[in-house]
């Protein structure tokens, strides 16, 4: 797999706030030559938008189209930009079709997620079919990552993150298959180790290690196996079809608390 599109939202903001945002989408872009697919409107509750004019959030939105368009061109980033405008559907329903005709999608997250984040989150990872990048605001020194650790349980989520990871894994220096020994028990056909082969045979530096829980989260785990600097790479679980109704721990500690670090996942 090789990225050739990367579907992103933008939040419209203060020009110094939006430059800073724009950084991770269009040096991913750069270091891949992938086309980015920017969606821009801004997230908000209902109640927010209500007390807000329409005409201001359209301008709002436009300014920032604007910015983010002549940045792409000044930097030489093939840029596709959509506005709210454009939409026939609600956001998430537009997040995850843009992402389902995408490479990959990236979206940043400043810590705790408000509600309407979390839908558009929601949707892109569960709705989409696509893998998704989460970043967490003013991590601008991910691309690319020196180092990757993929979160190895097994499970087809799991498989589709790591072969979305893959053109990460490429670049990278090393590529860490970690399995939490006392979290799920992995039959031989399984194993870390050869999964390891088969990411050496696509050209990753990959090796294999297993660490234990000790009463820990699943996340802490893995993000102090990690180290920083790295990319986690885990499958998303969501344990029922009704929305949000019960996730697996390691993805609820990303979607509510935010990541830790830049964190790829598939559903």
């Amino acid at each position: 797999m090789t990225l050739t599109t990367i579907a992103t939202h933008i939040e419209p903001a203060a020009p110094a706030v939006l430059d800073a945002a724009l950084e991770v989408p269009f040096a991913l872009a750069a270091a891949h030559g992938a086309q980015l697919t920017a969606l821009v409107f801004p997230i908000e509750t209902a109640l927010a938008e209500a007390s807000t004019p329409s005409w201001e959030l359209a301008e709002r939105e436009e300014g920032a189209a604007a910015r983010v368009r002549a940045t792409a061109e000044r930097r030489g980033i093939r840029c596709e930009v959509r506005t709210r405008s454009s939409f026939a559907y609600g956001t998430s329903e537009v997040m995850a079709d843009h992402l389902r005709v995408s490479d990959l999608g990236l979206l940043t997250m400043k810590g705790a997620p408000g509600a309407g984040q979390r839908i558009l989150i929601g949707a892109a990872i569960f709705d989409s079919g696509r893998p998704v990048l989460l970043v967490p605001g003013g991590a601008q020194r991910m691309v690319p990552p020196a180092r990757i650790v993929v979160a190895w349980d097994a499970t087809p989520a799991a498989v589709r993150a790591v072969h979305g990871a893959l053109p990460f894994m490429r670049a990278a220096a090393e590529t860490l298959v970690v399995t939490v020994t006392d979290d799920k028990e992995l039959r031989p056909g399984q194993s870390g180790i050869q999964l390891c082969h088969l990411l050496a045979r696509h050209g990753a530096r990959a090796s294999f290690a297993a660490v234990q829980r000790d009463g820990r989260g699943v996340l802490e785990v893995l993000a102090a196996t990690a180290g920083e600097g790295a990319l986690l790479v885990m499958g998303a679980v969501r344990h029922a079809p009704i929305r949000n109704l019960v996730l697996g721990s390691a993805t609820r500690d990303v979607l509510e608390a935010g990541p830790p670090m830049p964190v790829l996942l598939a559903a």
